[in-house]
């Protein structure tokens, strides 16, 4: 028997957990605005490696703060499978509520860490690997919510509305992202207050949830031996590559279009940043209207929406291979937007279609595991081609997109395959 509560029903309950991912989505980028200025504050930048025995020294200097984003990232790819499981064994609940509380301990651990720092207590290479350790843990802790919520949103919506619900969850996630650098000001108060306040935020989301949201059934496999779910599954593989090109390319050029914008306009880096973070808003902006409004109407499989979005992407990338100018620039980035909140929700969607209501917590793992590691790998391969030549990382994507297009459509028709049959 199907126990899955009626769309109807669960709406209002959802709206719980789409703030609860808000919440998580403020996390991540008030963590991108302040770190590197905390990093600097904590001398990270000026820390050396070294070997005396061999002579060897290594000075890391700005990477040394932005591998702890980069190791958040590595760690949330290849622990949120693991969630995602038990999230199919324990209930979604029990997961999302550990996933929010661990985030704010996490939060609170670094910050602690910060603090030594801060303080005078520890510096150096020391104090380097603390924060390394704490921000492993933290990852390993709130990568809890994120699959298990978006299994949740399967459990607690029918087939037609579930590429709504889920188009939903992420665009709050999207909202989240837009608003949490905006706490960034309290560190006028203190360095770490912002990310104090984002704690206290998180754990007010998890007090609603722990209220509010409807606990659901574990979806335990009928077979005790059946064998964990694989990237390769013949199944859903094809999601999988489809996504991790997706994010590695995003990651891509969220991480090299800072240097593109000052080379490009031939600014300086403060008018640069400025620049750039109104880029991030009107991509942002134009991601929440695919999301709240194209979304929320589109009919059909959700595979479509990835065939809809990924052209407007495409036609992002290679408007930013050629600018020359701010407007360019800044319409390459609504394109960009627009296509992104088409294929996102259309790309967590389309691969539930094919896995059984005990397999989806694992699924979502899966599929989010493959969206960090390409915010991994995405930064490193830009920063590489850029190197080499500053509109390189835009034609790449661009040809990269192209490829992914044509693999979506032989995505869809086995889709229609599926759901026929």
């Amino acid at each position: 028997m199907d126990d899955t509560p009626p769309a109807h029903k669960s709406a209002p309950r959802l709206a719980t957990l789409y703030f609860a991912m808000m919440t998580i989505g403020m996390g991540q980028t008030v963590v991108f605005a302040i770190l590197p200025m905390l990093g600097r504050e904590l001398g990270l930048d000026q820390i050396v490696f070294s070997i005396p025995a061999l002579g060897w020294e290594f000075a890391p200097r700005e990477m040394a703060i932005t591998s702890l984003s980069a190791l958040t990232a590595l760690i949330f790819s290849l622990t949120a499978p693991f969630w995602g499981r038990q999230s199919d064994r324990r209930g979604r609940k029990p997961i999302i509520l550990f996933g929010l509380v661990g985030y704010t301990v996490g939060t609170l651990t670094f910050n602690g860490a910060a603090q030594i720092g801060l303080s005078g207590l520890l510096g150096g290479v020391a104090l380097y690997l603390l924060l390394l350790v704490t921000r492993v843990f933290h990852a390993v802790i709130m990568s809890a919510a994120t699959p298990a919520s978006s299994a949740y949103v399967v459990d607690a919506t029918t087939l037609h509305d579930r590429v709504k619900g889920i188009g939903k969850l992420n665009a709050f996630n999207q909202v989240g992202a837009m608003v949490g650098p905006a706490l960034a000001w309290f560190v006028g108060v203190h360095f770490l207050a912002p990310m104090y306040l984002q704690a206290v935020i998180t754990l007010i989301a998890a007090f609603f949830v722990w209220r509010l949201l409807p606990a659901t059934t574990c979806h335990k496999s009928r077979d005790p031996n059946a064998p964990r779910l694989s990237y390769f599954d013949p199944r859903y593989r094809g999601f999988i590559l489809v996504g991790f090109a997706m994010f590695t390319m995003l990651g891509m050029v969220q991480q090299t279009l800072g240097f593109y914008y000052q080379d490009v306009l031939q600014v300086d880096s403060i008018r640069a940043a400025k620049l750039f973070s109104v880029a991030m808003v009107i991509s942002s902006a134009s991601m929440l209207v695919s999301q709240f409004v194209v979304v929320q109407r589109f009919k059909g499989l959700p595979i479509g929406l990835v065939k809809l979005g990924l052209p407007f992407s495409l036609v992002g990338y290679l408007m930013i291979a050629n600018a020359d100018s701010l407007p360019l620039l800044l319409t390459a980035m609504l394109f960009f937007g627009l296509g992104m909140g088409m294929a996102g929700p259309g790309y967590s969607a389309s691969a539930t279609l094919v896995v059984e209501p005990h397999e989806q917590g694992g699924l979502a793992g899966l599929m989010g595991s493959a969206a960090g590691m390409g915010f991994v790998i995405g930064p490193l391969i830009g920063g590489f081609l850029y190197r080499l030549e500053h509109t390189l990382p835009y034609w790449f994507a661009s040809g990269v997109m192209l490829f992914v297009m044509v693999g979506v459509w032989e995505l869809a028709r086995r889709l229609r395959q599926v759901v026929s049959d």
